[in-house]
């Protein structure tokens, strides 16, 4: 059986490098880069590490947070210009974070950490606009019979730029004396150029340009999709589109929200605490050998989570999701454990537990929007959005604050891995029982 296309001039094709840019941009600069700034701002600034995290875990629960609203920017909006409002917001207050020190010596004599978490709010807004969501819902919206291979290869961007632009960043820095207010300047620059590219490139669905999903017809969508004998899909795909009122009523969605977020918080756990474990453990960023820099080790991670990303992408249409979810917890787990043992005189762990949780917050990433779409339809992912991201948001980005207090109390990462490697292991049992949910009346074909 042969299966028509509309053309060969399907603009999806084109639209899975631009979007895979422009994700890559907020997400590895924005996300992936304060971590490093984070060992040149508690020098210069006398913070403790819990004070400092307490920001991240700001940005990282608005960056959920925002889903509360982005359903309502998208609706008014579009995506595309969702996405250069969020580019917009981060350049503006990543530049009032350089100014930081001024601005608090300007009003309380000193460096405050509060105006900082203010700061950081803004930052992390501005991160849920640009990033994740929309560019989740574009995926979702241009593609169906091939969702999983799209999402892999755009959500890879995330973990090309946590690989790349974290290292920037840190040379930046170095460069200039280690002056960590550079890299809050090279945040700033990176996202109003994302903006730009993304005013300029990204369409919102293909209908705008006379297309379908996939470039298929209708008709050979749906053939494609249900044809048993090609079966070019194995794994299960709900035949409407929930409303949000009955998706939130489901057992599977809250199993979905609970294992992921116990899951991701060991994943921020590992990852936000990376740079200050291994300066702590013999590594330095002014090593002449680049595989001994902090900054180095901290993107390794993310660099290794493009392979978990890229192998949801071809099984993620022939293994169930929620199977994907677990392989990757598990991972996780076992990197925790690693995290532990690292150290320059144990360089075996220090580049095996990056293997194991790159991997598995890489496939875990790209199969939990998966899971959401496949149980609730595409047309329903930004509303369930709503509630999803922000629960799941808080599970995971009280994770960097959590450790960060937890090592200035103990002076160790031990009792904080433990906690996580516990509620990881609960996440993974929790995903293996969820289910697809049996349609409700109010959910739309």
């Amino acid at each position: 059986m042969s299966v028509k296309r509309e053309g060969a001039g399907f603009y999806g094709w084109w639209l899975l490098p631009i979007l895979c840019l422009v994700y890559s941009i907020p997400i590895g600069f924005a996300l992936y880069g304060p971590p490093v700034i984070y060992t040149f701002m508690v020098q210069d600034l006398g913070w403790q590490r819990g004070e400092v995290n307490v920001g991240y875990s700001i940005i990282g629960i608005m960056l959920g947070m925002g889903a509360l609203v982005i359903p309502w920017l998208i609706n008014r909006f579009g995506p595309r210009k969702t996405l250069a409002i969020g580019g917009v917001i981060i350049a503006v207050f990543c530049v009032l974070m350089a100014w930081l020190a001024q601005i608090c010596a300007t009003i309380f004599g000193h460096s405050y950490p509060v105006v900082y978490w203010v700061i950081c709010f803004f930052v992390g807004l501005g991160l849920s606009f640009s990033s994740v969501v929309p560019v989740q819902a574009l995926v979702l919206l241009w593609f169906n019979v091939h969702r999983a291979l799209a999402l892999g290869l755009v959500l890879g961007g995330g973990a090309i730029g946590g690989f790349i632009y974290p290292q920037i960043i840190s040379n930046c820095i170095v460069s200039f004396g280690n002056d960590w207010r550079v890299g809050w300047y090279a945040i700033a620059i990176a996202c109003l150029a994302g903006a730009v590219i993304a005013l300029v490139a990204v369409r919102n669905r293909p209908e705008d340009l006379g297309q379908h999903p996939d470039g298929l017809s209708p008709q050979a969508e749906q053939t494609a999709i249900a044809h048993a004998r090609h079966r070019l899909i194995r794994t299960y795909r709900t035949p409407f589109n929930w409303n949000f009122r009955d998706a939130v009523r489901t057992r599977a969605l809250w199993l979905i929200v609970g294992a992921t977020g116990l899951i991701y918080f060991l994943w921020q756990a590992v990852l936000t605490q990376t740079p200050a474990h291994m300066l702590d453990r013999g590594f330095s960023p002014a090593d002449p050998q680049l595989i001994f820099h902090p900054a180095f080790i901290y993107g390794l991670i993310l660099a290794c989570s493009i392979i978990g990303r890229l192998s949801i992408s071809f099984l993620g249409e022939k293994i169930e999701a929620r199977y994907l979810i677990a392989i990757a917890g598990f991972s996780l787990l076992l990197g925790g454990v690693l995290f532990t043992i690292a150290s320059k005189d144990s360089l075996w762990a220090a580049y095996i537990f990056p293997l194991l949780s790159g991997f598995g917050f890489g496939a875990a990433y790209v199969a939990t929007p998966l899971i959401v779409g496949n149980y609730f339809g595409a047309a329903s992912f930004p509303s369930i959005s709503r509630i999803t991201n922000p629960v799941n948001s808080i599970f995971q980005f009280t994770s960097p604050a959590f450790a960060g207090f937890m090592f200035d109390i103990y002076g160790n990462y031990d009792a904080a891995m433990l906690i996580g490697c516990a509620g990881g292991l609960i996440g993974v049992v929790l995903i293996l029982f969820c289910t697809p949910p049996k349609p409700h009346k109010g959910a739309s074909g």
